[in-house]
């Protein structure tokens, strides 16, 4: 999705309030034009609007200008007419030492928890798989409705390998290896809240 694509996806969707940080919604747009409806609600700028709120607006929508589609149980949205729906392309900045990556923080969800311990972080259909340099305060590549996160070992997947990058917004990127990063490379895993390391 380009970014003139997701301006109408946002600005267009008037009702909702969107956020108005198109980069960040962009850079979460998946091969297909796709966004996960809650990395947009999530969002302090959303206005506490629901997914509810979403499938009403998308229903009562005369030019139907979106299209809302369940994904592994998760609600999605892109915009359908007039949009090229090609991958934002970023200004990526290569790594070339593992001391230029503070730290590679993954942010998700509880409930996917057994699925990564035994795949890996996978890149679900987006070009790259994000990580925050760091957890607190950060402004971009840790979404904020996540409630555990996964730390990465850079210099050993780098060791083997595989390739990290960082965009403009100080998100670090990696393609991994076939789409994922396995949890041989994870330093450690735990719950944000409780702090509480789980065993993988």
């Amino acid at each position: 999705m380009q970014m003139k694509d997701c301006r109408c996806l946002v600005t267009s969707f008037e009702p909702l309030n969107f956020p108005p940080n198109i980069e960040e919604c962009a850079q979460r747009c998946m091969k297909d034009g796709y966004v996960d409806v809650e990395d947009i609600l999530e969002l302090p700028e959303a206005n506490n609007k629901t997914e509810q709120h979403v499938r009403n607006i998308v229903r009562k929508d005369d030019k139907r200008r979106f299209a809302l589609r369940e994904s592994r149980g998760i609600l999605q949205i892109k915009a359908t007419q007039g949009h090229s729906l090609e991958v934002l392309k970023l200004e990526l900045k290569p790594v070339t030492h593992y001391t230029e990556v503070r730290c590679a923080v993954h942010g998700t969800r509880i409930r996917n928890w057994e699925s990564i311990k035994s795949k890996g972080i996978s890149k679900m259909g987006r070009k790259h798989i994000h990580f925050a340099q760091g957890e607190r305060g950060v402004k971009s590549g840790f979404p904020p409705y996540c409630d555990m996160a996964i730390e990465v070992d850079v210099k050993k997947a780098m060791n083997d390998g595989i390739k990290f990058y960082i965009s403009e917004n100080d998100v670090v990127l990696t393609e991994g290896r076939n789409g994922h990063i396995l949890p041989k490379y994870f330093k450690k895993a735990y719950k944000i809240n409780t702090r509480e390391e789980l065993p993988f």
